[in-house]
């Protein structure tokens, strides 16, 4: 009989379900919108009891006779909590609507162990801390044993903000901030005045549009004058400020009709003004001797300020986990649940891989045959990163669908779409033809870790792709559809150790182009989460303008004279 820890995300938005062993392995981690295919998933259980049952089953728990102990990743329902409601930042309905749902999300964890026939009434739970649920999330991916974590959040029981100290993986809460006053707020705020959605997780689209703005000191300032920050602590400028700032603001605002290069000013300057922000955070966080900066909550989600952090502010290492954002606060719950039944205080470190979620469904098969009669099916073997190299030297756009899914909202190589950096057309033609995207949108690139000092400035791991850096200037040139307009790429490092097949994939394509890169983004179309099952990533090659599909070692390839 053995012991599990269910984790559930409870924000209701972004939910996620995580299970630890009664040794403090992780399990599995997934987020709730993979399976449902709802992005965000906004007001859906994340004990979906479905996708609970899958997960169950990949975990390897047997309802015969394991048992589960169940956490959430909240203390409290914040809707009965004393935090009064601003619509400084936020409309007031919206700031409700997020309320009532995570109180719902509260109510109703772990009642779909009762639909699976697991428990027969509902089950006690355990409700942990909303910022250290983040802390230990990530520390559990940082392979150090001292070092600050810092929580910059949209929100949390009482403030957006806070500060812990690891010292022997053990933590210590050493401040927060306390009321309204938040990065996240701010940023979303920012979303609609650029005329995106926030509630659509639209942030990455102002962060892509940023590098083609000038910052305007005006707005700039006026964005950083709506939240002070005092002794590293958040809060909300005076109502007189909002107002006077929010009426500037709205001068300069984008209707979501208008062309999308009328906020690109707007954007840059709101990006500077977030980094003008955090950077006052961080000076207040040295000084318990570490020179390691772990970073989570969903605005370590900025890899644009991220790639800027380490050699700054006393830290020399930044550690950012691959699910930084509620959806692996799962993980975190999970984790402080199996440590209050261990009784100890020292964070499990894992083995760092992200490769947490569901692997390719196994009924496959039957999905293949029916695709003969328009495709072209092939076993690529044991050398399918060689021959998948060779395609894509030659053009060939390629969803890739291998192994356990990854648990983030990254494409980290198990499920992403790969192609040639090298032509200056590529990123148009997968925006239009593929994605579906606004055609300023970014593309990634992958990397052999080894290779990053020949072809970044200030080279850094970032297995996660939480970071974005500075290309050298004389490599440009070599990976066009790669290198963003301001100079820089959200990449991916991968090593021999952490990602094999990956790996010799990039090396395998350099062997045929002399350019070790390989251009990386989610298996996905716009406005959808990335695949899930086999169907989903045949249906995205039938609609779209991807030239093939490799699903494990097979490839599928489009036949233009099947009829």
């Amino acid at each position: 009989m053995a012991l599990f820890h269910l984790g559930l995300s409870t924000s209701g938005h972004d939910p996620a379900l995580a299970l630890v062993s009664e040794t403090g392995e992780i399990l599995f981690a997934e987020a709730t919108e993979r399976f449902v295919q709802d992005k965000r998933a906004w007001g859906i259980v994340p004990d979906h009891f479905n996708h609970l049952a899958s997960a169950l089953k990949v975990a390897g728990f047997d309802p015969a006779g394991d048992r589960l102990r169940v956490a959430t990743s909240w203390s409290r329902a914040k809707a009965d909590l004393p935090v009064q409601l601003s619509d400084e930042l936020l409309e007031a309905p919206d700031v409700t609507w997020v309320r009532e749902l995570q109180a719902d999300m509260h109510r109703m964890a772990g009642a779909s162990l009762m639909r699976l026939g697991v428990v027969a009434e509902m089950p006690e739970r355990r409700h942990f801390d909303h910022h250290l649920c983040h802390a230990v999330a990530a520390c559990a991916f940082a392979p150090v044993e001292d070092a600050a974590c810092l929580v910059i959040d949209g929100e949390g029981e009482v403030g957006a903000v806070s500060l812990f100290d690891l010292r022997g993986r053990s933590l210590k809460r050493r401040w927060r901030s306390w009321g309204p006053g938040s990065l996240g707020a701010l940023y979303s705020a920012l979303t609609q005045l650029c005329g995106f959605d926030w509630r659509l997780g639209e942030e990455w689209k102002v962060m892509g549009l940023a590098a083609f703005g000038t910052v305007r000191p005006d707005l700039r300032d006026a964005l950083a004058a709506m939240v002070e920050v005092d002794n590293g602590r958040l809060r909300l400028a005076d109502h007189a400020t909002i107002t006077k700032m929010t009426a500037r603001l709205r001068k300069a605002a984008r209707a979501p009709s208008a062309p999308i290069m009328e906020a690109a000013d707007l954007a840059a300057s709101g990006q500077a003004a977030y980094a003008l922000l955090v950077d006052r955070i961080l000076a207040d966080c040295a000084g318990n001797g570490a020179d390691s900066l772990i970073l989570s909550g969903g605005c370590a989600l900025n890899s644009s300020y991220n790639g800027t952090i380490a050699g700054r502010a006393g830290f020399e290492r930044l550690h950012v986990p691959p699910a930084p954002a509620d959806d692996g606060n799962a993980i975190g719950a999970a984790l402080l649940s199996y440590m209050e039944t261990a009784g100890t205080t020292r964070v499990p470190l894992g083995d760092g891989s992200p490769y947490l979620g569901t692997p390719v469904d196994g009924r496959g098969g039957r999905f293949l045959d029916a695709v003969r009669r328009t495709a072209r099916v092939t076993d690529l073997g044991d050398d399918s990163a060689g021959r998948l190299a060779a395609c894509l030297a030659e053009g060939k756009i390629v969803g890739v669908m291998r192994g356990r899914a990854e648990f983030g909202p990254r494409a980290l190589g198990n499920r992403s779409i790969l192609a040639d950096p090298r032509p200056a057309g590529m990123k148009d033609r997968i925006n239009a033809a593929v994605k579906g995207r606004e055609p300023y949108r970014p593309f990634a690139p992958v990397i052999c870790a080894e290779d990053l000092p020949d072809w970044f400035d200030a080279p850094q791991p970032a297995p996660y792709m939480s970071l974005t850096l500075r290309w050298r200037p004389e490599r440009c040139a070599e990976v066009p559809a790669v290198v963003h307009e301001d100079g820089t790429g959200r990449l991916q490092s991968v090593t021999a150790g952490d990602m094999p097949w990956m790996h010799r994939l990039v090396r395998r394509f350099g062997e045929h182009t002399g350019v070790p890169v390989i251009l990386n983004t989610s298996f996905n179309v716009m406005g959808k989460p990335i695949v899930h099952s086999v169907e989903d990533a045949l249906a995205v090659f039938m609609t779209t303008g991807l030239d093939a599909v490799l699903i494990e070692d097979t490839l599928i390839e489009k036949n233009p004279s099947a009829t």
